[in-house]
This record gives C-alpha cells, structure tokens and sequence, in this order.
C-alpha cells in the first residue's frame, strides 16, 4: 500500500531550457521525476537526496553545464537515476559526484574538467555512459558497476583507488598520462574491454590491486619521453604492468606495446589463453620476486617471449613460443621458469646446463 501511494504522488516536472532548474529541484518530492527540455540548461543539479529521477530528451539534445566552481550534480543519499542527458561541468570540478546513496545513470555525457564521475563511499550503476576528465572515473571506498559506453582522460580514463568496479563491454581510449586503466587498490573484473593508445601502460595494477579481465584488448601503449636530466631517457609502454598487484587475464590480446606486453615488477599474474606481441623489452618481463602462471599463451613480436629476473619465477603450460630468443633466464638470481606439459623448448637453469 505504501509503495502504492508513492506512485501515485509522485509527480513530473517539466522543466524548459532557460527554465529555473533549481526550484524545480528543490520543490521536488521523494519519487518525483524532473523532466529536462531540449537545448542547454546552465544551472547545478547540486546536492540531491533520493528517490528522485532527472531526465532530459537525448544525449546531444539536453545538457546541464555547471556554473563555474560547481560540481553539476553531487548524490549524498538514497536512489538518484539520471537518463537522456549530458552533464558537464568546469576546471577542478565533477560533472557527477556520488558521496552516498546510489546513482544510477543510463544513456548519459558525463564530462567535468577534473573528473567526470567521482564515487566515494556510495555507488554508481550506468549503460551507455560515456566519460571524460583528468580522471574520466575515479572510485573510490566504493562500487561501480558499467555495461557499455567509453572513457577518455588525461590522466587515467578509470582509476580505482578502493572498492569494487566491473566493466563490461567498454572501451577506454585515448592517451592518458599515466595508465588508460589504473588499479592502485581494491578489485576490478573488466569483461569485454578494449583499451586504445592508452599511452605509457594500458592496464596498470600497483598495491594491493586485484584485476581479473577476459576478453580484453589492449592496444598502442607508447613509449614516454622524459627529462634529459633524467636517469633515463624514456619509459616504455607496458600493454599491462604489474607492480606487486595481482593479475588475471583469460582470452586477452595484447598488441602494438611500446615495451613488453606483459611487465610484472613482484606481485602475481596468471595469463590463460592471452595472445601477446612483444615490443622494445620482450613480450614477458618478470622482475623482482614476481610470480607466474603462464597457460595456452601465444608470445611474438620481438624477444625473448621470457624474460625473468631478480628471482622471478614462472609456470608454463601448453604455450607457444614465438620469438628468437625464447627464455632469457638469469639463474644466478634465483629466478627459474619451470616448463610443464606442453613445451617444446629447454628449461633453463638446470644443474649442469
């Protein structure tokens, strides 16, 4: 009866271009739905409490741009959708904010000169999003949920701090400063991703960072020039890098890399059915005590399609080994790659080789 009676009361509001937003907003009820006219609306959603449902006539028909200093919408509690519309917002600000409560986003821009969707502490659940900013996505101490849509940001296109994230059927592109996907902490599952020109890493996972990805596509990460003052004079792009995360891909292609294909500095990586090209260092560096589970993978590109060192030790199965050299293998470091069922080359390090 009471789910019933909220219906009921609950009421549309049209709201024209030029119209004044923020009233409607603010004499809105729990349950209302505000309707957003065609054309641009220049106003703040500002800071909303749910249930409420915002609404526009199609992404590239309504747009809400924040005055300058202002955030275009901030969800601090309970259920906040959003459909049909672009939110954009200025230099140092969000287009969405999710301190708390839900938001949940379908067929929307989301585009903030900082960071076009930040969630801390509550959660956001989209389709068809599209994203852009410094940081297109930045979560964390929280859940994201997308199915379909892009992003695209200068410094990350998603960063997960903390918390969970899942992403399907998406696609980050353009070159970010540091990584087209960063994992510094909490657990990402990305399935059916593509990652395009990320720039100097395409998947990152540093920390305590957890990745589990299949049918991923990484592509065009590129060399990244620095300081002549420098130590050295470029970084390598790493299609996917490690830095005593933990990593799992199944059913991944991992082309056009500046540097390796696969680079783990410590930490883990499991690689199950991965088709890899290697660039300027290889198509597999393990480094610094890294652990490997190497299974059904095809290496090419340039070698070796193994490279471990400082005791990094790896398990192969049932791969095939492309390149010349195959295994570069420094034994005195205590690193070993242990060949299993499958393998056609010679394991290294063997006593008396």
């Amino acid at each position: 009866m009471a789910a019933t009676s909220a219906l009921v009361l609950a009421a549309v509001v049209d709201v024209p271009a030029g119209g004044d937003v923020a009233q409607a907003i603010a004499s809105a009820r729990a349950g209302d739905v505000i309707r957003l006219g065609p054309g641009e609306h220049h106003a703040s959603l500002g800071r909303r409490h749910g249930p409420l449902r915002i609404e526009g006539a199609g992404v590239g028909v309504t747009e809400v741009i924040a005055p300058e200093g202002e955030d275009a919408l901030v969800v601090e509690a309970g259920e906040v959708e959003l459909a049909g519309l672009a939110l954009r917002a200025g230099r140092a600000r969000s287009a969405l904010k999710v301190l708390g409560g839900r938001a949940v986003v379908e067929d929307a821009v989301l585009a903030g000169g900082e960071v076009g969707a930040f969630v801390q502490g509550g959660g956001l659940e989209g389709r068809r999003v599209d994203l852009f900013g410094r940081y297109a996505l930045l979560a964390r101490e929280s859940r994201v949920d997308l199915t379909g849509g892009t992003a695209r940001g200068d410094l990350a296109g998603v960063a997960l701090l903390s918390g969970a994230l899942v992403l399907r059927r998406f696609a980050v592109t353009g070159r970010a400063e540091e990584a087209g996907i960063t994992i510094a902490g909490g657990e990402a599952e990305l399935d059916d991703v593509v990652v395009r020109s990320p720039g100097p890493s395409g998947i990152a996972v540093t920390g305590a960072g957890v990745l589990r990805a299949s049918a991923v596509d990484v592509a065009g990460a590129t060399e990244v020039h620095v300081s002549p003052a420098a130590d050295v004079e470029a970084i390598l792009g790493d299609c996917l890098h490690v830095r005593r995360g933990t990593a799992a891909l199944s059913a991944a292609t991992l082309t056009g890399c500046g540097g390796a294909a696969v680079e783990a500095s410590g930490g883990s990586v499991t690689l199950r059915g991965v088709d890899a090209v290697g660039g300027e260092a290889g198509c597999l560096v393990l480094v610094d005590a890294a652990r490997a589970e190497l299974v059904g993978n095809v290496c090419s590109g340039r070698g070796p399609s193994v490279v471990a060192a400082s005791g990094a030790q790896a398990v192969a199965r049932m791969n095939r080994w492309r390149t010349d050299p195959v295994l570069w293998v420094d034994c005195g470091s205590g690193a070993r790659v242990t060949l299993g069922r499958g393998e056609r080359v010679a394991e290294p390090c063997r006593p008396g080789r």
